[in-house]
C-alpha cells in the first residue's frame, strides 16, 4: 500500500477516534438530547482543524530535519511544537465556532474548558508525533540496512573483480615463460603450446564475466593446462582424472581448479628432479562438492607453497561462500600433497 495513503489513514483513524470520544463524553456529562446537530457540526469543525494542524506539524518536523536530532532535543521540540500548536489551534477552533458561525444552544466560553482542550489535544499531538518518529526512525534504520547491503554487495562484487583481473595477468607470465622455453628448440611443441595458450586464453577471458561456471567446463581448461605443461615436462608430467558424472554440471568459481593444478606444478612437480603425477577428483557427498588435487612433491616445515592464485583463490571462495566453503593444502602421503576445496551445493 502507497506510504501516502497509509499516513492519511492514520491521520483520519486517530483525529475520528478522538472526535468520537469527545462525543461520547458530551453524553456522558449531558445525557443523550446534548448530542444535537450544533454538537456534531462542531465536532467536525474540530476534526478538520486537528487533522489540518497535525498534517502541518508533521511538514514543520520534516522541514527542520527533526528526525536527525538525538532523543533528548527531539523530544523537547516536539513537546514544545505540539503545546504551541494546541493552543493555535484551538484559538483558531473557538474564533470560528464563537466569532464566525455562533450557536443558540453553544455554551458560553470557558477558559477552564479551553485550558482543558488545549491539553487534550496536546496529548493527542505528542502521542501522534511518537507514533510517526518511531516510524520514520524504523524506516530509517531498514533503508540504512538496505544501504549498508547494497554497499557490501557493491565492494565484494568490486573486490571479486580486482582479483579475477589479477589472475590473467599472472596466468599468461607463467604461460608465456613455458613457451620462451622452447620457441628455439622445438618449433612443433611450440605451436601446440601456442594453440592450448590460446585455448587457455579465451577461457580467461570468458570467464571474468562469469561468476560461476560447470566443472565441465573447468575441467576442459585444466586438460589444456595439463597438456601444455606435459610439453615443457617432456613427459616427465603424469596427470589422472577421477570426476564423478554427477558433479559435472555443478557450479564451481572458475579457474578454481585449473590454479590448484597450476600451483601444484609450479610448487610441486617442477622442483621433483624426475617429475611426477597429478591427480584430480571430484565428488558429490550431501550437500558439498567436494575437489581434490593431489601432487607428487612435499609441503615444507618452513614455507608452504602459497602463489598470487591461490590467495586469490582463497579471497574469491570467501566472497563466493563466506564461511562455508573450506580450502585445505596438506602433506596426504610421504611423498604427496593434496589441495581440497569443499564447495556448497546451491
Amino acid at each position: 500500500m502507497n506510504k501516502r495513503l497509509i499516513y492519511w489513514l492514520c491521520q483520519i483513524t486517530g483525529w475520528t477516534l478522538y472526535s468520537a470520544f469527545s462525543l461520547s463524553m458530551i453524553v456522558v456529562f449531558g445525557g443523550l438530547e446534548s448530542l444535537t446537530t450544533s454538537a456534531i457540526f462542531l465536532q467536525l469543525i474540530i476534526f478538520a482543524a486537528l487533522i489540518t494542524a497535525s498534517h502541518l506539524f508533521r511538514l514543520y518536523i520534516k522541514r527542520k530535519n527533526w528526525l536527525s536530532l538525538k532523543i533528548v532535543p527531539l523530544s523537547f521540540r516536539v513537546i514544545l511544537g505540539a503545546l504551541i500548536l494546541a493552543v493555535i489551534a484551538q484559538i483558531a477552533i473557538h474564533f470560528v465556532i464563537y466569532g464566525l458561525i455562533p450557536s443558540d444552544d453553544l455554551s458560553e466560553f470557558s477558559f477552564i474548558s479551553f485550558v482543558g482542550y488545549v491539553f487534550g489535544v496536546f496529548g493527542v499531538l505528542v502521542l501522534w508525533s511518537a507514533i510517526y518518529i518511531l516510524i520514520k526512525s524504523i524506516q530509517k534504520g531498514q533503508q540504512g540496512e538496505i544501504e549498508k547491503l547494497e554497499l557490501k554487495s557493491a565492494l565484494q562484487e568490486a573486490e571479486l573483480m580486482i582479483l579475477k583481473n589479477q589472475i590473467n595477468p599472472h596466468f599468461l607470465f607463467n604461460a608465456l615463460n613455458n613457451i620462451r622455453s622452447l620457441i628455439l628448440t622445438d618449433q612443433d611443441r611450440a605451436r601446440h603450446m601456442v594453440t592450448h595458450i590460446s585455448d587457455l586464453l579465451r577461457y580467461s577471458i570468458q570467464f571474468n564475466a562469469s561468476e560461476k561456471v560447470t566443472l565441465e567446463e573447468e575441467m576442459e581448461i585444466v586438460r589444456d593446462y595439463l597438456q601444455l605443461e606435459s610439453i615443457q615436462f617432456n613427459d616427465r608430467l603424469a596427470y589422472i582424472f577421477n570426476i564423478d558424472e554427477e558433479t559435472k554440471s555443478l557450479k564451481i568459481p572458475p579457474m578454481a581448479i585449473q590454479l590448484l593444478v597450476e600451483n601444484a606444478i609450479k610448487h610441486g612437480l617442477s622442483i621433483q628432479k624426475n617429475g611426477g603425477f597429478i591427480r584430480v577428483e571430484s565428488t558429490h557427498k550431501d550437500e558439498w562438492l567436494i575437489i581434490k588435487v593431489t601432487n607428487t612433491g612435499q609441503l615444507g616445515t618452513k614455507k608452504k607453497r602459497e602463489g598470487i592464485g591461490l590467495k586469490n583463490l582463497v579471497e574469491r571462495m570467501k566472497i563466493l561462500f563466506g564461511e562455508f566453503a573450506e580450502f585445505k593444502l596438506e602433506n596426504s602421503s610421504a611423498d604427496t600433497v593434496t589441495a581440497s576445496l569443499k564447495i556448497p551445493v546451491t
